[in-house]
């Protein structure tokens, strides 16, 4: 039995001929071509969808920690035990001068316990006392700071009476780099936004506090998250 001739009539056997090849093989690089840059986009598109939403999770988390610490401020004047025993002493020393009058102290903008100024080294400065919740009973000295493009928060020791101690430079934690601009406003009742440190007397103590954090991006300009916090 013979094997059968697939030859065609001029003596060829069917198939692709070089030309077909290398056309197959062009289209074949193009189309893997257009699905590499495709896969890289999303590659890419993830990646920055990654690092943005790290970016506002750590952004959140300051701005959480920043309200933390007003919920846990002081809301009364605590007497400073320095500042009462030289008034006695005074009082002891000339007993038959008689105790001046004292004046109204003007209303304070913010809330007791509270301080915001600018610095030389440090554009904007917020300090605050705080109770502290891992010591039940005792206060703490609670500042936070922009300097050089980064947001830094420092909590003192907590102690139980004054004078609380200010925080050291071991206490320093950088919370949030890449800052562009920090600014912190006050509302007064009847007066409207008041931008801090105030220059002016208040006619009412402020009722809320507006955050306002700028974050540079690496291209474009920077992004600003804005956070309302009313005082109890």
């Amino acid at each position: 039995m013979r094997p059968t001739d697939r030859r065609g009539p001029c003596g060829y056997q069917p198939g692709f001929t070089l030309i077909e090849v290398m056309i197959a093989i062009v289209i074949l690089a193009v189309l893997s071509l257009i699905a590499w840059r495709g896969l890289d986009s999303m590659g890419r598109a993830n990646t920055q969808l990654q690092l943005r939403t790290e970016e506002t999770a750590r952004l959140m988390r300051a701005l959480q920690q920043i309200e933390r610490d007003l919920v846990w401020r002081t809301t009364t004047e605590l007497p400073s035990m320095a500042a009462d025993a030289a008034s006695q002493e005074k009082e002891s020393a000339a007993p038959e001068l008689q105790r001046p009058t004292r004046v109204a102290d003007p209303v304070s903008l913010l809330p007791v316990g509270m301080d915001v100024r600018r610095l030389n080294q440090t554009p904007f400065f917020i300090e605050l006392v705080r109770a502290a919740p891992a010591a039940p009973g005792r206060w703490q000295r609670v500042q936070w700071w922009f300097q050089s493009g980064t947001l830094y928060r420092a909590a003192g020791e907590a102690v139980d009476g004054y004078p609380i101690p200010a925080p050291q430079a071991a206490d320093r934690v950088a919370v949030l780099e890449g800052i562009a601009s920090f600014e912190v406003r006050a509302w007064e009742p009847e007066q409207g936004w008041r931008q801090l440190p105030a220059t002016g007397r208040a006619r009412r103590a402020a009722s809320g506090l507006e955050l306002t954090l700028g974050v540079r991006r690496s291209a474009g300009p920077a992004m600003q998250y804005r956070r309302v916090l009313a005082f109890d």
